[in-house]
C-alpha cells in the first residue's frame, strides 16, 4: 500500500505548518523503520578501529565501554541489505550480533 500525505497550500502558512511537517516525519520515519534494521555487537578494543571503518551508520555508530575493561559495545542502524555485506567483518572482528527491527527511524533533519 501507499500513504499520500496532503495539504492545502494555505496549511502551509499557519500554524498547522508544524503539526504537518511532524505527520509527514512520523510516516516517513515507518517507511524508513521498514527498510533498517539496528545491531549491536561486543568488540575488544584491539578491534574497535578496524570495526568502525567498516560498520555504516545513520551518523556514526554509538561506542560504549563495558563493565570488562578492554571491551565496548557498539550500536549502529544499518540498511537491511547492507548486513550480507557487513557481517563477514562482523563475525572477524566482533561477537554477540544482536539484531532489532524498528519501528520507525526519524532523522530528524530538515531536508
Amino acid at each position: 500500500s501507499t500513504a499520500f500525505l496532503i495539504a492545502n497550500k494555505k496549511s502551509l502558512q499557519s500554524e498547522r505548518r508544524e503539526k504537518i511537517f511532524d505527520i509527514k516525519a512520523m510516516l516517513k520515519g515507518v517507511v524508513d523503520g521498514s527498510k533498517r534494521i539496528h545491531i549491536f555487537v561486543n568488540v575488544k578494543r584491539e578491534n574497535l578501529e578496524l570495526l568502525l571503518k567498516e560498520l555504516p551508520a545513520l551518523k556514526k555508530p554509538t561506542v560504549s565501554p563495558l563493565a570488562d575493561e578492554g571491551w565496548y559495545a557498539v550500536n549502529t542502524v544499518i540498511d537491511k541489505d547492507s548486513l550480507f555485506k557487513v557481517l563477514p567483518t562482523i563475525r572477524r572482528l566482533a561477537q554477540g550480533l544482536v539484531i532489532h527491527e524498528p519501528r520507525q527511524v526519524l532523522a530528524l533533519e530538515e531536508g
